[in-house]
């Protein structure tokens, strides 16, 4: 099972415009006025599917391993990674089972059958859609204001979360208020992004692809 925690961990959204390399710290009332925006796009927002292009750094190579493949959201929590290069693999939620598809290995659990995978879930769900995660008890937050884009920076409270993660970076565009990229860094120092592509918002999207192959 600890595989497949490396891939979940791998998963989560994101980018449009690069992140800048310098920001400046919101007050009150911008964190405010982030947080509802954030939130006022997110339930605007029934379905969304997207290319997108993952990179992940790893400490012991020096080259980022990049992965590219298509990805589902439907409202509230039904989700679809489908990785196609270089490796064929499937992760998906129907809002109350998770499926690992990686061709001779297939796994299906609950979503809620461990605290991980709970948090894990929740996690990716947030990182499309941004609803639960800024304002969620297991973060502390603390928000910057860039030129086009907010950088929010979760670092997490619970255990088992704090075990894999030692922060995640959000960064949303102002012009949409979307999130358009997500960082995960690890706490050995590994960080994942993921770059999303042709992104298409309350298109059509059938329940069946969050449950098959």
């Amino acid at each position: 099972m600890k595989k497949y925690l490396f891939v979940i961990c791998g998963l989560l959204l994101c980018v449009t415009i690069f992140a800048q390399s310098s920001y400046q710290a919101a007050t009150d009332a911008q964190k405010k006025e982030i947080v509802d925006k954030i939130t006022q796009a997110s339930n605007t927002m029934r379905t969304m599917q997207c290319d997108f292009t993952q990179e992940k750094e790893l400490s012991f190579m020096n080259d980022k391993v990049v992965s590219e493949g298509k990805m589902y959201y439907k409202q509230p929590n039904k989700i679809r990674w489908e990785y196609m290069k270089p490796l064929a693999y499937v992760f998906a939620m129907d809002g109350k089972n998770i499926f690992m598809d990686a061709g001779s290995n297939q796994t299906t659990v609950p979503a809620r059958s461990s605290k991980l995978f709970s948090s894990m879930s929740d996690i990716i769900i947030g990182g499309v859609s941004g609803a639960g995660l800024i304002d969620s008890p297991d973060f502390t937050a603390s928000f910057g204001v860039g030129n086009n884009d907010y950088r929010i920076m979760l670092t997490p409270l619970k255990k088992e979360v704090k075990d894999l993660f030692d922060h995640i970076q959000l960064y949303v565009n102002k012009s949409d208020s979307r999130i358009q990229k997500v960082e995960l860094v690890e706490k050995g120092g590994d960080k994942t992004q993921i770059l999303l592509k042709n992104i298409q918002i309350n298109t059509t999207v059938n329940d069946e692809i969050f449950s098959r192959k």
